[in-house]
This record gives C-alpha cells, sequence and structure tokens, in this order.
C-alpha cells in the first residue's frame, strides 16, 4: 500500500523545514566561524538541536550542506520558469534590470559574502567544492540569463551574453566590496548605475525583432 504523502500544511512537515533552516543557521555560524575543513558536522548538529542523523538525512554531505547554506538566500535568482524569454529589446532590457537587482541584493547579503570568501579561501585544499558551486550557483543564474534572452538572439550568442552580463553586474564593486575595499553602503550607492551600465552593454547591437526574425 503507499503510503499517503503529508500536505505541506501538515505540523511535521513544518516542524522538518523548521529544522532544516536550523542546520542551515547552525551550519553557516561553524563556516563563518572556522571555515570547511574545521568545521565539524558533529558540532553544527549539536548547534542545531538535531542528531547526526538527522542532518545527513536532510544534507547527504559537508559540501551539500556548505552550498544549501550559501544558496539559501540566493533562491530567488535561480526561478528560471518564472522569467519568460523577452520578445522586445525594451522588454529584456527591463527584465535584465530586475533580475540585476534581485542578483545583486542575494550575492551581497552579509553572509553569502563571508560563505564566498570562504569558499575561496578553502579552494586549494577543496577543488572540488569550488567546482560543485559553479554548477549550484553561477551556472544557474546564467541559464535564468539565457531564458531572458533566447527570445531574441540564437542559442550560442544568448548563451555568452548571458556568461558576460553575470559579470558585468558584479563587476568592479563586487571586487571591491569583497576584498573591503568598500563597505556594503558604498556598494549600495555603486551598484545602481553598474547594473544599468551592464543591461545597456549586453543589449548592445540588438533592436526590435519581428516574430519571423525570432530565433
Amino acid at each position: 500500500m503507499k503510503r499517503k504523502a503529508w500536505s505541506a500544511s501538515h505540523a511535521r512537515v513544518q516542524q522538518m523545514a523548521d529544522k532544516r533552516e536550523r542546520i542551515l543557521d547552525a551550519a553557516r555560524d561553524r563556516f563563518l566561524a572556522e571555515g570547511f575543513s574545521a568545521a565539524s558536522m558533529d558540532r553544527i548538529a549539536e548547534e542545531a538541536g538535531a542528531s547526526k542523523m538527522t542532518l545527513y538525512r536532510h544534507f547527504k554531505s559537508k559540501e551539500a550542506l556548505f552550498l544549501a547554506a550559501i544558496n539559501r538566500d540566493c533562491a530567488q535568482i535561480y526561478a528560471v520558469e518564472e522569467h519568460d524569454p523577452a520578445i522586445t529589446r525594451e522588454a529584456a532590457a527591463q527584465s535584465l534590470s530586475d533580475f540585476g537587482q534581485t542578483f545583486v541584493m542575494a550575492i551581497t547579503e552579509p553572509g553569502v559574502l563571508g560563505l564566498f570568501r570562504m569558499l575561496m579561501g578553502e579552494m586549494a585544499r577543496f577543488p572540488e567544492l569550488g567546482r560543485l558551486f559553479y554548477d549550484a550557483a553561477p551556472a544557474r543564474s546564467i541559464a535564468v540569463i539565457e531564458r531572458i534572452l533566447s527570445g531574441l538572439l540564437p542559442a550560442a550568442e544568448a548563451d555568452m551574453r548571458a556568461r558576460a552580463f553575470m559579470h558585468l553586474l558584479m563587476g568592479d564593486t563586487y571586487q571591491r566590496l569583497a576584498l573591503g575595499k568598500i563597505d556594503f553602503a558604498q556598494s549600495a550607492t555603486d551598484f545602481p548605475a553598474q547594473i544599468s551600465l551592464a543591461v545597456e552593454l549586453i543589449l548592445s547591437g540588438i533592436g526590435k525583432v519581428t516574430p519571423e526574425e525570432r530565433p
């Protein structure tokens, strides 16, 4: 007999969701305080008020836990299907601008930035962690941008421009913030102009497209 699935409102489902959040909170704190290699899964479970078995039920490895911790505040930028392909340059500009603002807010959230800095410091010892992070985060952001551009450009060009746009959004402002050259307040002042310029540059050469000309 097939076991009946609980509804999203079931108390047990909510308890599991709350437990997952506590694990992620504890993991973020340990990773930031100790780094990836030193952070103990036993200590994370203890701080979350969970058993080690429960921790591994939610996250199969420390790598998976780290990726979940760094991506928790970025989930809104990976919703590919929520972004329709733009069919005019104007629509693309608006969609890219909206995405850019959401993207920048996510990657500059203090906890996310702290975990990214920690990741860079661990790369020499854990190169696989960097590869997993790329697939779990930047590659998914690029997929969203590519979808927005897919109504205006051939697939190969949409992909190329999507990759460029993501890095234009981050630009020198993100680098200065990540390296401690500027603070969060200054980055918030600088990012709007950077986002606008990124949109302008990435849509350079794209005019209005008729239905017959769409890819």
